[in-house]
Protein backbone atom coordinates (compact mmCIF):
# COMPACT_ATOMS: atom_id res chain seq x y z
CA UNK A 1 0.00 0.00 0.00
CA UNK A 2 1.28 3.46 -0.87
CA UNK A 3 1.85 6.14 1.67
CA UNK A 4 0.18 9.52 1.16
CA UNK A 5 3.60 11.16 0.72
CA UNK A 6 4.34 8.81 -2.19
CA UNK A 7 1.06 9.79 -3.85
CA UNK A 8 1.67 13.51 -3.40
CA UNK A 9 5.03 13.10 -5.15
CA UNK A 10 3.27 11.22 -7.95
CA UNK A 11 0.54 13.86 -8.19
CA UNK A 12 3.13 16.65 -8.47
CA UNK A 13 4.81 14.92 -11.44
CA UNK A 14 1.69 13.60 -13.15
CA UNK A 15 1.97 15.76 -16.26
CA UNK A 16 4.73 15.58 -18.83
CA UNK A 17 6.85 18.65 -19.48
CA UNK A 18 6.98 17.85 -23.21
CA UNK A 19 4.85 19.85 -25.60
CA UNK A 20 1.57 18.27 -26.65
CA UNK A 21 0.58 17.78 -30.29
CA UNK A 22 -0.75 21.00 -31.83
CA UNK A 23 -4.15 19.48 -32.70
CA UNK A 24 -4.94 18.74 -29.03
CA UNK A 25 -7.17 21.21 -27.15
CA UNK A 26 -5.17 23.73 -25.08
CA UNK A 27 -6.52 22.46 -21.77
CA UNK A 28 -5.38 18.87 -22.38
CA UNK A 29 -2.02 17.90 -20.90
CA UNK A 30 0.06 14.83 -21.60
CA UNK A 31 0.54 12.38 -18.70
CA UNK A 32 4.00 11.46 -17.55
CA UNK A 33 4.97 7.89 -16.71
CA UNK A 34 4.77 8.89 -13.06
CA UNK A 35 1.20 10.13 -13.63
CA UNK A 36 0.14 6.80 -15.08
CA UNK A 37 0.63 5.32 -11.60
CA UNK A 38 -2.55 7.18 -10.59
CA UNK A 39 -4.69 4.86 -12.75
CA UNK A 40 -6.52 1.99 -11.10
CA UNK A 41 -9.05 -0.68 -12.01
CA UNK A 42 -11.88 -1.88 -9.77
CA UNK A 43 -11.48 -5.66 -9.93
CA UNK A 44 -15.17 -6.59 -9.63
CA UNK A 45 -16.72 -3.99 -11.94
CA UNK A 46 -13.82 -3.35 -14.32
CA UNK A 47 -14.30 0.42 -13.91
CA UNK A 48 -11.32 2.67 -14.59
CA UNK A 49 -10.25 5.21 -11.96
CA UNK A 50 -7.70 8.02 -12.05
CA UNK A 51 -6.49 9.37 -8.73
CA UNK A 52 -9.49 7.77 -7.03
CA UNK A 53 -12.08 9.34 -9.38
CA UNK A 54 -14.20 7.27 -11.75
CA UNK A 55 -13.29 7.79 -15.40
CA UNK A 56 -16.53 8.06 -17.38
CA UNK A 57 -16.65 5.68 -20.32
CA UNK A 58 -19.55 4.92 -22.61
CA UNK A 59 -20.67 2.13 -24.87
CA UNK A 60 -21.63 3.85 -28.10
CA UNK A 61 -22.96 0.79 -29.90
CA UNK A 62 -26.73 0.57 -29.96
CA UNK A 63 -28.91 -2.40 -30.83
CA UNK A 64 -28.86 -1.52 -34.54
CA UNK A 65 -25.06 -1.53 -34.69
CA UNK A 66 -24.82 -4.78 -32.74
CA UNK A 67 -27.37 -6.43 -35.04
CA UNK A 68 -25.54 -5.18 -38.11
CA UNK A 69 -22.28 -6.57 -36.72
CA UNK A 70 -23.85 -9.98 -36.10
CA UNK A 71 -25.26 -10.08 -39.65
CA UNK A 72 -21.84 -9.17 -41.01
CA UNK A 73 -20.10 -11.90 -39.01
CA UNK A 74 -22.71 -14.49 -40.04
CA UNK A 75 -22.27 -13.49 -43.69
CA UNK A 76 -18.50 -13.78 -43.53
CA UNK A 77 -18.65 -17.18 -41.82
CA UNK A 78 -21.13 -18.54 -44.39
CA UNK A 79 -19.02 -17.19 -47.27
CA UNK A 80 -15.94 -18.88 -45.81
CA UNK A 81 -17.80 -22.20 -45.45
CA UNK A 82 -19.16 -22.09 -49.00
CA UNK A 83 -15.75 -21.13 -50.37
CA UNK A 84 -14.12 -24.04 -48.50
CA UNK A 85 -16.73 -26.45 -49.90
CA UNK A 86 -16.13 -25.17 -53.45
CA UNK A 87 -12.36 -25.53 -52.95
CA UNK A 88 -12.59 -29.13 -51.76
CA UNK A 89 -15.04 -30.10 -54.50
CA UNK A 90 -12.69 -28.67 -57.12
CA UNK A 91 -14.95 -25.94 -58.52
Amino acid sequence: MRLESDLSDTRNGRFSRESVPPHWPREVKQLSLKGSALFGIHEETGNLYWDGKLVQTSNRLGNFERGLGMVLVASLVSLAIFDAIRFFLGH
